[in-house]
């Protein structure tokens, strides 16, 4: 079995899968002068996630839909994960990763809502890059940590894990954005999936 340890998602790790909203970590490479916007009560930073629609005209795909996703945190996963190079880790467990999954003509953004980021990780995200037949490449997987604020978008065709909810809490609402063909006649322009038994594992350490 191929087992992988999850890292934390940055801007810079993510960056081959996609790309990511991550405020503290932009904020933090900028200066007073920039608080810039509302009148100097609010700072913006502008283009910081791709967001992009790669259906061809001829399927009619004109704006991308705003979908709600409640993600429900599995009970081996109701805890406090932490990085493999963090100190103090106790104990550690596996978890299987059953199917990637690819949208091959939209990105697709994820927005986490209505937790604290002081709760810790929130969410894992695991994705593998496309091979030359656009078959995950699974020397490319990766997994990442995520915090509650941080926004991720997996570039189209990208594949990845269906969402991966951590932490002590029930659930986790995200708002999904994504353009869909939504032709019960081709539902591959919208969805392919591969499915794994027994191949893939995340190592989570806590």
């Amino acid at each position: 079995m191929q087992s992988i340890s999850p890292i934390p998602l940055s801007v810079a790790s993510f960056g081959k899968f996609g790309s990511i909203v991550s405020p503290d970590e932009e904020i933090s490479k900028l200066d007073s002068s920039q608080k810039n916007a509302n009148q100097g009560t609010a700072i913006k930073i502008s283009k910081v996630s791709n967001i992009s629609n790669q259906f061809s005209e001829n399927h009619g795909v004109k704006n991308p839909n705003c979908n709600l996703f409640r993600c429900f945190t599995k009970l081996p996963l109701q805890k406090s994960f932490k990085c493999c190079d963090s100190d103090n880790l106790s104990d550690s467990l596996h978890y299987e990763i059953k199917v990637l999954e690819k949208h091959p003509f939209s990105t697709q953004t994820f927005i986490p809502m209505g937790r604290a980021t002081a709760s810790g990780y929130a969410y894992l995200v695991v994705t593998a890059l496309p091979d030359k037949a656009g078959e995950p490449d699974l020397s490319s997987l990766n997994a990442f940590l995520c915090k509650p604020n941080q926004v991720v978008t997996y570039g189209a065709g990208v594949w990845h894990a269906p969402m991966i909810v951590v932490g002590k809490e029930e659930h986790l609402d995200f708002a999904v954005i994504i353009n869909e063909l939504l032709d019960d006649r081709k539902p591959e322009c919208d969805l392919q999936e591969r499915f794994y038994d027994g191949q893939l594992a995340l190592q989570l350490h806590y």
